[in-house]
């Protein structure tokens, strides 16, 4: 099911969208909202169903400008379910948009054009809290294929799968999303997607902190849990007391503050040691008791 974030972004694409100067720039947007129809000869009558229903009220108007006849329905009940659809009845109207989509589409920003109406159309774009994932989904293989040349061509990199009766054109490159929807006029649905993208960054990177904290703690904890083994054994052995004053006095300070950390330790010492030397002399009291672990 496409996602709410989906519908969002290709409403403003439209909403940012305004009927330019150039014939072959409008035409090649209804090129692009009309590809999945893949108009030909053979084509009578052309019925599509937008959800986004601002867009075929859109299309009807400049449709007008160019002599092809549509008419909207607003609530036409499909099943349980009222829908709005568009129509183009006539076979002369409908060849007459196949007329003019051959032979528009020359200009720079014709390419453009026809992402928006492709996107406004057809476009299904995951909800970046859930991943990154665009994509366009034909029938046929050779459709799926000229929209993969079309998007190589503004400089977007997609590729082509396969799903049982559909070939589906996708991204899952997060800067080619954002990027794309600066392209059709989607601004802040780009920077929703920045943000989320950010916000994700910042909760692995949490997250990585937390993992590693939590491995540090562990081996803290089992690397205390050693020395206190080793010094238990080594007064039950009495080797403790033929060793130095100094590794003695620090075996009773470790004992009797478990918890603490090494250099503080250290500082409780008669003379002082610095965090190294404690590590040492622990390790040591460690390798007469012969405690590996």
């Amino acid at each position: 099911m496409e996602s709410t974030f989906s519908k969002q972004s290709r409403t403003e694409a439209l909403d940012n969208f305004t009927f330019s100067k150039k014939d072959c720039c409008n035409i090649s947007f209804l090129k692009g909202y009309f590809f999945r129809e893949n108009i030909d000869n053979t084509i009578q009558s052309i019925s599509v169903k937008p959800d986004i229903i601002k867009s075929a009220k859109v299309v009807k108007k400049m449709l007008g400008r160019y002599d092809v006849a549509s008419y909207v329905v607003d609530k036409e009940q499909e099943g349980k379910r009222q829908v709005t659809k568009l129509y183009i009845t006539e076979p002369e109207d409908v060849q007459r948009l196949n007329e003019l989509q051959a032979r528009y589409g020359d200009c720079e920003k014709c390419m453009t054009h026809f992402l928006i109406g492709l996107f406004v159309a057809d476009g299904i774009l995951v909800n970046p809290e859930k991943g990154y994932h665009l994509e366009f989904t034909y029938k046929k293989e050779d459709m799926a294929m000229y929209v993969r040349t079309v998007l190589a061509l503004a400089g977007f990199d997609f590729k082509i799968t396969k799903r049982k009766a559909s070939y589906a054109v996708y991204t899952k490159n997060s800067q080619t999303i954002e990027e794309f929807l600066v392209t059709v006029g989607a601004q802040s649905s780009c920077l929703e997607l920045m943000g989320g993208k950010m916000i994700k960054d910042i909760r692995n990177h949490q997250n990585r902190l937390t993992n590693c904290d939590t491995a540090n703690i562990a081996k803290t904890i089992k690397a205390g849990q050693k020395v206190i083994k080793a010094i238990t054994k080594l007064i039950e052995t009495e080797l403790l007391y033929d060793l130095p004053e100094d590794m003695q006095e620090l075996a009773q300070l470790k004992l009797e503050n478990p918890e603490l950390s090494l250099a503080d330790l250290g500082k409780l010492c008669s003379e002082p040691m610095t965090k190294s030397s404690v590590n040492r002399r622990l390790q040591k009291l460690c390798s007469i008791a012969q405690i590996e672990e």
